[in-house]
């Protein structure tokens, strides 16, 4: 097998396998005894931060870090992202404890489609017909959605509206998404600190009532978050963007199907019809891609 094969194989594996452990965080979440998204949202930020700076000083980029600080724009931009994550955690993790996991698929559906408009708005970016037809079709998809609830599904458009948000920042800054997220965690650990200060000023365990069971579940939380990033970094490298877009829907699809088959939640007509204009609005976009048209599939 060539080098080039092995490198697709390899990347699609990474790409898959991220989006895969993203897609089960919502289990992780559900295991732990707490109904304080703040709780949770502050152990991702402060062990994913640990890992991070663990993962860095390996790597030898503490010193890259450092310089960014010194840098008074390059760090408002990262204390603008961090807040855009930090709201977006704090709605995900809201979405699960609510038992609205595919709520929160609906909006990572909508994601990249919503980053595609930011990219128009914010960027000045231009659309070919295709892509506004597949924006259209979310669209429409969204507003079956909050017809069929009857209110707007708030928790998906905001989990996507955040996420891309951040997506386009990042994107405009063109820093190293290892590096980036170690700065943006740092910005959150003087909240998190302070968080369980008051908590251990009330006498309660800052693990979410305390045992082994509560320690593992709250120092795993970083490596939930790092290690699906790191794995989607090493897939990128190897992959075309397009593929590599393609294979995140792995991470919605998987929370789909925790949502329905695990957890129980609601899935009648409506829904689907609302999921299949998703659908197919994210391959009207893709397979009209110029880079996808000139691509087989054997050689994403």
């Amino acid at each position: 097998m060539c080098s080039k094969s092995k490198n697709v194989i390899c990347g699609v594996l990474f790409s898959l396998s991220a989006g895969i452990l993203w897609g089960i965080v919502p289990i992780h979440i559900k295991l732990i005894q707490t109904n304080d998204v703040f709780e949770i949202v502050a152990h991702r930020a402060l062990w994913s931060s640990i890992i991070l700076l663990c993962v860095c000083k390996l790597s030898g980029d503490l010193h890259e870090i450092l310089k960014i600080f010194s840098n008074w724009q390059l760090t408002a931009n990262f204390l603008i992202t961090s807040s855009l994550l930090t709201l977006n955690w704090c709605i995900y993790v809201y979405a699960v404890q609510t038992d609205n996991v595919i709520l929160a698929a609906f909006g990572y559906f909508i994601y990249p489609l919503s980053t595609v408009l930011l990219g128009v708005l914010i960027v000045g970016e231009r659309l070919d017909r295709w892509a506004w037809v597949a924006i259209g079709l979310v669209f429409v998809g969204v507003y079956i959605k909050a017809f069929e609830i009857d209110g707007f599904p708030w928790i998906s458009v905001l989990l996507a509206g955040s996420f891309s948000l951040y997506t386009v920042f990042r994107k405009r800054m063109g820093h190293d998404p290892v590096q980036g997220l170690c700065i943006e965690t740092i910005f959150l650990l003087p909240c998190s600190l302070a968080f369980f200060l008051y908590t251990l000023s009330t006498e309660e365990s800052i693990f979410f009532g305390g045992g082994k069971l509560n320690t593992i579940l709250a120092v795993s939380l970083g490596l939930i978050t790092v290690i699906p990033l790191i794995l989607f970094h090493w897939g990128c490298r190897l992959l075309r963007v397009t593929t590599a877009s393609l294979i995140f829907y792995s991470n919605p699809t998987t929370q789909l199907l925790l949502g329905v088959f695990l957890f129980s939640e609601a899935f009648i007509r409506s829904d689907l019809l609302a999921f299949s204009l998703i659908w197919v609005g994210i391959i009207v976009y893709f397979f009209s891609r110029p880079a996808v048209k000139k691509t087989s599939l054997l050689n994403l």
